[in-house]
C-alpha cells in the first residue's frame, strides 16, 4: 500500500473575501446529472494536504484513506463543537459536509466536501451523481459516503439509508448496497464477489472524535484508536413516523443501544 499526497487546496477567487485555499464546494457550484438537483457531481480528489490518495489493490477502501478523511472533515468550519449548550441544537455557524469515497483504475480517493449553500444546519447533500475526477473523469465507482455531525450526535435514520446511487436498466435511479458507478456498473473483487458499500460518520468533539461506519445491514462499528481497529457496536434499523407534514426522521432503533 502506498500513499500519494496532493498539495493542499486550490486558490480560487471568493466573493467578499480575500483569495485563499478552497476548503469545500457549495451545493450550487456543482454540476448535476440529467438536470436533477438530487444528483450532484462532486469534483475529486479533495485537494487537502492531510488527505492522501492511497494506492492499494485491496477490495475494501483502506483505513489509510478513511481515517484522514474523517479527521479532516472535523476540522472544517463549523463541522464540530458547534452546538448551543443550552438548547442542545446546532448553532447558526454549524455545518455538515459530505464526501464520496471512490476508486479509480489506479488508487482510492475521496471527493471534495459539499456544504449546503443555505440552511447550513440541515444535512448535507451526498454526491449521488458521482465524482468528476481530475485525472480519470466521471462514472467512477463509489464505495460510500462520509459526513460529519456538528453537534456530536450519532447517525440518524436517513444516514443509515444513504448509499451509492445508480441508474437501473429501466432508467430509474436507485440506491444500492454495493460499490457502483452512477451508470450502473457494479464492481467485483478478485473472487468475483460484489464489494459492499459503507457509510462513515465523524462526530464527537474535535479533540475527542468519534468515527462510526455502517453497512446496508445496519451493522455499526466504532473506530478504536487504542486498538487500531473497528469494533462492532450494534445493529441499527431505520425508523420513520408520519407527522402532520409527512414522514419525519427518527433516531434509528439499535440493539444494543448505542452509547
Amino acid at each position: 500500500m502506498r500513499l500519494r499526497w496532493f498539495r493542499a487546496g486550490w486558490v480560487v477567487p471568493l466573493l467578499l473575501a480575500c483569495a485563499g485555499p478552497r476548503l469545500y464546494y457549495l451545493r450550487n457550484e456543482l454540476s448535476v446529472l440529467e438536470g436533477r438537483f438530487d444528483l450532484p457531481v462532486a469534483p475529486g480528489p479533495w485537494g487537502n494536504g492531510n488527505v492522501p490518495v492511497v494506492v492499494s489493490d485491496a477490495a475494501h477502501v483502506p483505513d489509510d484513506l478513511v481515517l484522514p478523511v474523517l479527521t479532516a472533515l472535523m476540522s472544517l468550519p463549523g463541522a464540530s463543537d458547534a452546538c448551543d449548550p443550552l438548547k442542545g441544537t446546532p448553532r447558526p455557524d454549524a455545518a455538515e459536509y459530505c464526501v464520496a469515497l471512490y476508486r479509480t483504475p489506479a488508487d482510492w480517493r475521496v471527493s471534495w466536501p459539499i456544504r449546503n449553500l443555505s440552511k447550513e444546519r440541515d444535512s448535507c447533500q451526498p454526491p449521488f451523481g458521482g465524482v468528476e475526477d481530475e485525472d480519470f473523469g466521471r462514472d467512477l465507482p463509489i464505495v460510500g459516503f462520509a459526513h460529519n455531525h456538528p453537534c456530536g450526535t450519532t447517525m440518524s435514520s436517513p444516514d443509515l439509508a444513504a448509499f451509492p446511487a445508480m441508474k437501473a436498466h429501466e432508467g430509474l435511479w436507485m440506491m444500492v448496497s454495493y460499490m457502483a458507478s452512477p451508470s450502473g456498473r457494479l464492481v467485483r473483487d478478485s473472487q468475483g464477489q460484489l464489494i459492499p458499500a459503507w457509510s462513515w460518520l465523524a462526530t464527537g468533539h474535535r479533540d475527542e472524535p468519534l468515527f462510526y461506519k455502517w453497512n446496508s445491514n445496519g451493522e455499526v462499528y466504532l473506530w478504536r484508536s487504542d486498538r487500531r481497529e473497528w469494533m462492532f457496536q450494534a445493529v441499527c434499523r431505520v425508523q420513520a413516523a408520519s407527522g402532520i407534514r409527512g414522514p419525519r426522521a427518527l433516531l434509528p432503533r439499535c440493539v444494543p443501544e448505542l452509547q
